[in-house]
């Protein structure tokens, strides 16, 4: 059931018009005194003196829109908003100030001008009817505006933060490609615009979600890396910048060359849901270490792309360069480790498991002991399937050193990148 108001008396209509009558001429007063109590009580309103002026012109238009309301008993939610009202939500997503701060300001701003009104109405007869009248206008018109200026507020914010990506965007690309920074002055112009230093040693990130990216996936992947950071016990904030819908890329500022724990990386991403993907370089001082940091992240993320869904959380530079090399040319990979591990390369689960046993096996210098404590089988089991791998490839693992690395490559290959297809008969 709808409650109707109750219909105002018309001589509280009178007073209010009359409350209002008397506050026009003392606008600049009241609005003055206002803005003084914004920027006494609302910290992140004390901004230069550009913006104090601009807060003024807003609290003033606000100011004479409410009389006028008032004066002529108008609709509060028929007016338009001081367009000084709209400039100033703007002036403030522009300089990053929270947006509660430009709610609490009207809240603010409403309560003080009621305080005015109160003490020129309770000259008047009917003031109780009349000040009922100014605190239902006044809120009205507040919640009406309110919702405008956050309105203007939140796509002036989108659009400067996309012009700020945007900027930050292409400063990156220049400084990857080693078009800057070209000298002292550029390299602090282009530190300025990044807000973050070349002199650090850089960690590189690839940070991304599988398979589709939901609406805001760049707020998701900025959270992930900042966590990072803070995990990694970086030297300072890191740089984020957007790169396309899925991914964003990243640099650490870090303390030192120290490899970042594949450990503390994977388990940081994970607490961000399935779908985040990370792949990280080795860190690296300088401009330079900053282009070939990302490099390497780049690549890290090449090879786990390759592995489709068995690739880990996490994918470390350290852990798969030389794969990563071979993803450059994945058809003369895929020949070369045919080559190396001959029929010991088929798909078949069988000989899945022969390749695993024998790569753990040389991983551990050739111990049996240790190869059957990590694989959690027999002993006799790691023989057995050693033996039966080096009769599967059609020759035992040659003398040289130069073999046995190959070897180690095309194992560690077909984990990353999936074994080759069988060759046709």
């Amino acid at each position: 059931m709808t409650i109707e108001p109750s219909p105002i008396p018309e001589d509280a209509v009178a007073t209010v018009a009359e409350v209002a009558d008397a506050l026009a001429p003392r606008r600049t007063e009241v609005s003055v005194s206002i803005s003084d109590a914004l920027a006494t009580r609302i910290d992140e309103l004390r901004g230069d003196p550009a913006l104090r002026d601009l807060l003024g012109a807003s609290v003033e238009g606000n100011v004479e829109t409410i009389l006028h309301v008032l004066r002529h008993d108008l609709d509060p939610r028929g007016v338009e908003p001081p367009a000084a009202a709209v400039a100033y939500a703007e002036r403030l997503a522009q300089r990053g100030v929270p947006v509660n701060a430009l709610i609490r300001a009207y809240r603010v701003g409403q309560a003080h001008l009621m305080e005015w009104a109160f003490a020129e109405a309770a000259r008047r007869l009917g003031a109780t009817a009349a000040s009922q009248r100014i605190v239902l206008v006044v809120m009205d018109y507040v919640d009406h505006v309110t919702q405008h200026v956050v309105a203007a507020y939140e796509a002036e914010r989108d659009r400067t933060r996309r012009s700020r990506h945007a900027l930050r965007v292409a400063r990156v690309r220049d400084v990857l490609a080693g078009r800057a920074p070209t000298g002292p002055d550029d390299r602090l112009a282009v530190e300025s615009t990044l807000g973050y230093r070349f002199s650090a040693v850089h960690l590189g990130l690839v940070v991304w979600l599988e398979p589709e990216p939901p609406e805001g996936a760049f707020a998701v992947l900025e959270r992930v890396a900042l966590d990072l950071g803070t995990a990694l016990e970086a030297a300072g904030r890191p740089l984020v910048v957007p790169w396309d819908a899925a991914s964003v890329l990243a640099w650490l500022p870090c303390r030192d060359d120290t490899a970042p724990s594949r450990e503390v990386v994977a388990r940081t991403v994970a607490r961000h849901g399935d779908a985040v993907r990370v792949a990280c370089g080795s860190p690296t001082p300088g401009a330079e270490g900053f282009r070939s940091t990302h490099d390497q992240a780049r690549r890290a993320r090449d090879v786990a792309l390759a592995a489709g869904v068995e690739a880990p959380v996490a994918t470390l530079f350290d852990e798969v360069g030389a794969v990563a090399l071979l993803c450059a040319d994945r058809e003369g990979a895929r020949a070369w480790v045919r080559r190396v591990l001959g029929a010991l390369a088929d798909p078949e689960p069988a000989t899945a498991r022969l390749r695993e046993t024998l790569q753990v096996f040389l991983a551990t210098g050739g111990s049996l002991a240790t190869t059957a404590r990590r694989l959690q089988v027999h002993r006799n089991t790691v023989k057995y399937r050693v033996g039966r791998a080096y009769e599967v490839r059609g020759r035992p693992l040659g003398s040289s050193d130069h073999d046995r690395l190959d070897v180690e490559l095309a194992l560690r290959a077909c984990v990353w990148l999936g074994p080759p297809a069988a060759p046709a008969d």
